[in-house]
């Protein structure tokens, strides 16, 4: 016996990528001051926090 744990309408929405428009494509993928200190090896926390590069 299987139950269902959401519905349909749940899981397509879970499954698809909401609307969204030009404005906040924008402000969710464009990296802030902080977020390039975060990942730029030359700056911000650099390669001591990093694991070791494999090959």
């Amino acid at each position: 016996m299987s139950v269902e744990v959401v519905t349909g309408e749940e899981l397509e929405g879970l499954r698809g990528f909401p609307e969204i428009g030009r404005e906040e494509l924008f402000r969710f993928f464009t990296l802030t001051p902080a977020d390039l200190a975060f990942i730029d090896p030359g700056r911000g926390r650099g390669s001591t926090g990093r694991a070791p590069a494999i090959g």
